[in-house]
């Protein structure tokens, strides 16, 4: 009885050209430029405290909540052990009860502004600040060793494998930090933990967007304002958004870097990996859409009470009103 070969005798058993077509290589969407920017950037610009406001096309609908998934789309949630029960089974992800976290399925404004990232061997969350202006997480952008980055492209509202908006690449980046996931997120990355991503095309045409031109501040610690869409890891493999409300801010640190002014806000919001670049966002009166005050930066879900993090304050609005000037 003969025997099997081995990989690397493959081609000498066989005439390779004659037995196979020539295999198509991969392709990828081309890299960003990245731009480090610094406080002299913003000498002589507009703060973007009264340029930083929301838009909703003419012709998108105004859902104040988001329609739900119908019940025949839903899958079986992952399980949890009963609360103080022992035993060998582990679970398969972590959150602070109950869950909160709802799969929703609307297209309409301003819910279309929210979107899925996708990075090289992964994900995460976004949303639209501006009309080619896709905030998101500094640590979700797959920076390189050089300093560059790779490849990186927007979905508004991916549900599945709809794309009702259809997707874009990003071609710059706008940032204080390189933040890298790979080593933790200290509090002074967290504080500056988001990028503004410039797009392909003008995906805010249809989707609208979300304002930044209110800065969160600790006088909202403890009230239930605050509202999140992400695409976590462990509901539907990151495929499907998920919405929270009444999210409540618990704490808040000052941070300063390259002369701005950051602060990471904690909170016990259920997130998990993949919602990274989320935002929290919240409504004022007589405005036409919502406000971003943060996004995502680091779950502590390991941590029985956690707490996780989120970034925001007046450098996450200067950087939007810094790129969207720049490269509007």
């Amino acid at each position: 009885m003969s025997e099997p070969i081995l990989p690397e005798n493959w081609g000498s058993t066989f005439e390779r050209a004659a037995s196979a077509p020539e295999a198509t290589e991969h392709e990828f969407p081309p890299r960003p430029e990245v731009v480090v920017v610094s406080e002299a950037d913003l000498t002589g610009q507009a703060d973007g405290q009264g340029a930083n406001e929301p838009y909703r096309p003419a012709d998108a609908p105004l859902h104040a909540l988001p329609q739900l998934l119908r019940p025949e789309g839903a899958r079986a949630p992952l399980w949890k052990r009963p609360p103080g029960a022992q035993d060998e089974r582990g679970e398969p992800s972590t959150v602070f009860p109950p869950e909160d976290r709802r799969v929703i399925f609307d297209t309409a404004y301003p819910w279309r502004t929210c979107g899925r990232v996708a990075v090289p061997g992964g994900s995460g969350s976004g949303v639209m600040v501006g009309r080619r202006h896709m905030l998101t997480a500094s640590h979700v952008v797959p920076w390189r060793a050089d300093g560059s980055a790779d490849w990186m492209t927007f979905t508004p509202m991916q549900y599945d494998t709809s794309t009702p908006f259809g997707s874009a690449h990003v071609t710059r980046l706008f940032f204080w930090q390189r933040v890298n996931g790979a080593d933790g997120i200290q509090s002074n990355e967290a504080a500056f933990d988001y990028v503004v991503c410039v797009l392909s095309s003008p995906l805010g045409d249809s989707t609208g967007w979300m304002g930044s031109a209110h800065d969160y501040t600790p006088g909202w610690n403890g009230r239930a304002f605050w509202s999140h869409i992400g695409y976590p890891g462990d509901i539907a493999s990151s495929l499907r958004p998920v919405y929270t409300s009444n999210g409540v801010m618990d704490s808040t640190v000052n941070e300063s870097f390259a002369g701005r002014n950051g602060i990471r806000i904690m909170h016990r919001n259920d997130v998990r990996p993949g919602q990274s670049g989320g935002p929290y966002f919240g409504w004022w009166t007589g405005e036409s859409g919502p406000h971003v005050v943060a996004e995502q930066s680091a779950e502590n879900w390991g941590m029985a009470g956690g707490p996780n993090a989120a970034g925001g304050g007046s450098a996450l609005r200067e950087l939007v009103a810094h790129a969207r000037t720049v490269e509007p």
